[in-house]
C-alpha cells in the first residue's frame, strides 16, 4: 500500500499567454512595422527628396543668364546694348525661422520702399507651383550705389539677403527708335508655365514689343548653369561646377540711324495742326525700311525701370497724344487721293483707260441715286479742270476722273463710260496689299479695310450703292489703310510690279561678328497683276504730277521725282464752312527713271499739299544729300491752275 504522503500531487493543466501579453506583442510588432515602413519611405520612396533637401543646405544650383545680343543700325551704330545693374534678392531658406518679416522691413527701409511691396513679390513666388525656398527671389532691380552701401554695411545682420549684379537693356536713342526697337518686360503670370518649358525663369525679362519681341529667341542666347557650395548663412564658399551660357546673336537692322534722326526732325518741324504723323523711307527694290518714324514717340528706357515709374504712368495716361501708338504701321486712316494709284493702275490693266483717255471735269457731276430714286446726287471735283488725259487726271488729282475710272458713268439707261466696278477695284486693292497686314517683322500691324458689298452687308446691314464705289475709287468712304500699306503700294509702282514684304532686320551676327543669318537675302515677295508697261505709265503720270497744281511747288532741281498727294476727309467736327476735318498724305519715289527710294508721309489733321508734301520734299532732299531748302508754302488760288497737257 502506497503511502499517500509519498504520492505526487497532480500537475496543474498548462495555461496559454494572457490576453494582455498578446496585446503587448501585437503592439511591439505594429510599432516595428510602422518604423520599418517609415524607414523604407524615408530611404527608398522619399530618399532622393531628402537627399536633395540636405544638399540644399550646402549645395546650390543657379542659372547663368546669357548675354543678350546687341542691336545695330545698318551702319553698325549701336542701338541697344547691355548695362550692369545691382539687384537685391532674398533666399527664404537662408532666413532664420521667425525673422522673415524683420528682414523684409529692414531691406525695405534701406531701399526706401514699402515693406508690402517686397512682401508681395515674395508671396507671388511662393504661390508658384515650382517654388523652391533655396532659390533666391529678386525683390529690387537697378538700385543705386547708396542703397548698395547701406545694405552691405548690415549684411551680417540680414541673413538671406544678397546683392548681385545683372544685365539690363539700354537704348542709346530711346525716343528716336522706340516704336521700332520695342522694349523688355517681366514675364507675366499667364506666360510662366509656357516659358518655363522654354528655359526661362519666373524672374527673367523678355522682349515685349518691337524688334526685342520679334527676335527674342535669336537675341536671348542659351542660359548656362553652375553649382556652388554655401555656408550656414547662405553665403557662397566655392564654385563646384560650371556650364557657361551661350550669348545671343547680334542683330543688324535695315534702319539708317542718321536718316531716322533727320526724318524725325523734319516731320516734327512740319507738323502744324496736330501732334501726330508718320514718315516711312523704303528701298523699293527689296522692301528694306531705311527710316520709319511715328510721332509722338517715347523713350524705350522708361519701360521696366522702377526709378521712372512716374514717367511711365504719364506715357500710359496720355490719351490725347498717344505717344506709344505706332502710327506708321498700326494707324488706320482713309487714304484719300493716294489710293488713286490703285484705281488708275487697275483701270490701265483692265483696259478701262489708257494714257490718252480723256474725261471732262466740269467741277461736279450728278448721278441718279440708288438709295433715293428720283434724286440726282452731286459728286464734286477739286475744280472744273475741263477735258483731261490720264496724266492730267493724276497731276490734277481730279476726283471726277477717278469717279469715272472706278464707278463709270451713265445717263439714264445709257452707259457712257463702263468703269471698273467695286469687285474689280477691291480685287486690285487687295493685290496691292490693302486690307491685310504687310507682314512687317514686328507685331502691332493693323489690316485696314477694303469694303465691298459683302463687307458692307455684314458690318452695316446695308446694300452697296453706286456712290460707295465712287467714294472707294478716291480712297474715301469706308476705305482705311496704314501708312505702311501706302508705302508698299508706292514700292510696287516704283519697282515695276513686285510686292516685297517690308522688313526691319537685315542680318544676324555671332559674337565674333560673323554673319549667321542674312535676313535680307531673299525677302518674301509676290507679283502684283499689273503689267510692267502699265506701271511705267503710272510712274510717268506721277512724275507729271509735279506739273500739276498740288505738287509743282515742291520740284527739286536736278532730281526727277514721282509723287502723289492726298487730302482725306474723316468723321469729325466740321469747320465754320461745314467742311469735315482732313488728314494729309504724300507718297513718292526717286529718281523717277530708276527708283531707289520711296518716301511716304502722313500728317494728322493736315492736308496733302500744305503739310505732307513739304515734309516729303525735305526728306527726299535729305536722302540725296541735297541742301535742305524748305519749300515755300503753296499759294493756292480758289480755282487751282490745272496741269498742262503732257507733250506727245
Amino acid at each position: 500500500m502506497v503511502n499517500p504522503a509519498l504520492e505526487r500531487p497532480e500537475a496543474p493543466a498548462e495555461r496559454g499567454p494572457r490576453p494582455s501579453t498578446w496585446f503587448f506583442r501585437f503592439l511591439v510588432l505594429l510599432l516595428f512595422g510602422v518604423l520599418t515602413a517609415q524607414l523604407w519611405r524615408l530611404q527608398v520612396v522619399d530618399g532622393q527628396l531628402y537627399t536633395n533637401r540636405s544638399a540644399g543646405n550646402w549645395l546650390r544650383q543657379a542659372v547663368i543668364p546669357p548675354q543678350r545680343g546687341v542691336i545695330y543700325d545698318r551702319n553698325k551704330t549701336l542701338l541697344a546694348t547691355n548695362a550692369p545693374i545691382f539687384v537685391v534678392s532674398i533666399t527664404p531658406a537662408d532666413v532664420p525661422p521667425g525673422r522673415m518679416q524683420e528682414i523684409v522691413i529692414r531691406v525695405a527701409n534701406e531701399l526706401r520702399v514699402l515693406p508690402d511691396d517686397i512682401q508681395r513679390i515674395i508671396d507671388g513666388h511662393k504661390a508658384l507651383k515650382d517654388y523652391n525656398a533655396y532659390n533666391s527671389i529678386p525683390v529690387a532691380y537697378n538700385i543705386d550705389r547708396d542703397s548698395v552701401m547701406r545694405l552691405s554695411e548690415h549684411s551680417l545682420d540680414m541673413p538671406g539677403v544678397q546683392i548681385g549684379i545683372e544685365s539690363t537693356r539700354r537704348y542709346n536713342e530711346g525716343s528716336l527708335i522706340g516704336h521700332i526697337i520695342g522694349y523688355m518686360g517681366a514675364i507675366s503670370p499667364d506666360q510662366v508655365d509656357q516659358l518655363t518649358q522654354d528655359g526661362y525663369g519666373p524672374d527673367d525679362h523678355i522682349g515685349a514689343a518691337g524688334i526685342e519681341q520679334a527676335y527674342e529667341k535669336d537675341l536671348r542666347g542659351q542660359p548656362g548653369k553652375r553649382s556652388y557650395e554655401v555656408e550656414a548663412s547662405g553665403q557662397e564658399v566655392a564654385e563646384l561646377r560650371r556650364q557657361d551660357a551661350q550669348p545671343g546673336n547680334n542683330l543688324v537692322l535695315t534702319i539708317d540711324l542718321d536718316l531716322q534722326r533727320d526724318v524725325t526732325r523734319i516731320l516734327q518741324e512740319g507738323l502744324r495742326n496736330g501732334p501726330g504723323g508718320a514718315a516711312i523711307v523704303m528701298d523699293p527694290r527689296n522692301g528694306e525700311i531705311l527710316a520709319m518714324v511715328s510721332t509722338p514717340s517715347f523713350d524705350a528706357n522708361i519701360i521696366g525701370d522702377p526709378t521712372r515709374e512716374d514717367e511711365l504712368q504719364q506715357l500710359l495716361n496720355d490719351t490725347t497724344n498717344t505717344p506709344m501708338f505706332p502710327r506708321a504701321f498700326a494707324g488706320q486712316y482713309p487714304p484719300g487721293s493716294v489710293f488713286k494709284l490703285v484705281t488708275g493702275s487697275a483701270a490701265l490693266q483692265e483696259g478701262v483707260a489708257n494714257r490718252d483717255t480723256v474725261i471732262d471735269s466740269k467741277g461736279v457731276m450728278y448721278v441718279d441715286s440708288d438709295e433715293y430714286p428720283g434724286v440726282r446726287q452731286a459728286f464734286n471735283d477739286n475744280a472744273a479742270y475741263g477735258p483731261q488725259t490720264f496724266f492730267q487726271g493724276i497731276a490734277n488729282s481730279s476726283n471726277i476722273y477717278f469717279f469715272w475710272l472706278g464707278g463709270g458713268f451713265s445717263e439714264g439707261n445709257t452707259t457712257l463710260f463702263p468703269g471698273l466696278g467695286v469687285d474689280r477695284l477691291a480685287r486690285y486693292a487687295r493685290a496691292y496689299g490693302y486690307g491685310a497686314r504687310t507682314g512687317l517683322d514686328i507685331s502691332g500691324e493693323q489690316d485696314g479695310t477694303i469694303p465691298d458689298p459683302t463687307w458692307k452687308e455684314f458690318h452695316k446691314g446695308q446694300p452697296w450703292f453706286k456712290g460707295d464705289t465712287y467714294n472707294m475709287a478716291i480712297g474715301q468712304g469706308d476705305v482705311l489703310s496704314t501708312p505702311l500699306q501706302v508705302a508698299n503700294t508706292t514700292n510696287v509702282i516704283a519697282n515695276g510690279g513686285t510686292l516685297y514684304q517690308p522688313h526691319l532686320a537685315r542680318q544676324e551676327l555671332d559674337s565674333e561678328g560673323n554673319v549667321v543669318k542674312d535676313l535680307s537675302a531673299d525677302p518674301p515677295s509676290r507679283a502684283v497683276p499689273v503689267d510692267a508697261n502699265n506701271l511705267s505709265v503710272m510712274r510717268q503720270a506721277m512724275e507729271w504730277g509735279f506739273e500739276g497744281p498740288w505738287l509743282k511747288w515742291f520740284k527739286i532741281p536736278g532730281l526727277r521725282v514721282g509723287g502723289k498727294t492726298g487730302t482725306a476727309e474723316y468723321q469729325g467736327p466740321p469747320d465754320d464752312h461745314g467742311n469735315l476735318p482732313t488728314h494729309g498724305w504724300f507718297t513718292s519715289f526717286a529718281p523717277a527713271d530708276n527708283p531707289e527710294v520711296t518716301v511716304t508721309v502722313f500728317v494728322e489733321n493736315g492736308s496733302g499739299t500744305n503739310d505732307a508734301s513739304p515734309i516729303g520734299a525735305r526728306i527726299i532732299r535729305r536722302y540725296f544729300h541735297l541742301p535742305d531748302i524748305p519749300p515755300d508754302p503753296p499759294k493756292l488760288p480758289p480755282a487751282p491752275q490745272p496741269a498742262p497737257r503732257p507733250p506727245g
